[in-house]
């Protein structure tokens, strides 16, 4: 399935997967997180024209397109992605994630509030990605969050700050 366009195809493919990653950390899929989901949907709907990418498509955008995303649907749709992937033979590389980090990032910012769960469960996500932790941007990152959770808590001004990196780093 490997081809010259499959890097666009995984590149979306791994920013709905960050997506959903970040709009599911805290559980809860809020109506603005549901409209990022929906946005992914009309962003990439050009790819379609590309046959793997319109299969992906086809499957993930009738359970966005009912109005809500529930955890079950949200579970499904990693299932989806993760056969997908699998198929690109994309599950291991390091140069998707920033695709990945950066619709975490949409996925968090989608929900308007960044809380100290979000922000816990995203630095275990570097953590287990330690090997990134010298590229760019995740040196940054890596620094910002752990300054964020030295006392364990997101106050307000740590979140605005946070909203700013991200806001800058989705850009």
């Amino acid at each position: 399935m490997k081809n010259p366009n499959n890097t666009e195809i995984k590149n979306a493919a791994f920013q709905l997967s960050g997506l959903i990653y970040g709009v599911s950390l805290d559980g809860v899929v809020s109506r603005n997180e549901y409209q990022a989901l929906k946005s992914w949907c009309s962003e990439f709907e050009p790819l379609c024209e590309m046959e793997a990418f319109q299969k992906l498509h086809n499957e993930i955008k009738p359970i966005i397109k009912d109005g809500k995303v529930n955890s079950e649907e949200i579970e499904v749709i990693k299932h989806i992605l993760n056969n997908f992937l699998e198929e690109l033979d994309a599950k291991n590389e390091d140069t998707p994630n920033l695709y990945f980090l950066s619709g975490i990032f949409k996925g968090i910012l989608a929900s308007g509030d960044i809380n100290t769960y979000e922000i816990y469960k995203l630095n275990q996500w570097l953590e287990k990605n330690g090997h990134l932790r010298s590229q760019a941007p995740f040196e940054e990152m890596f620094e910002v969050i752990q300054n964020v959770l030295e006392d364990k808590k997101v106050d307000d001004e740590e979140a605005l700050r946070l909203k700013s990196f991200f806001s800058n780093l989705v850009k």
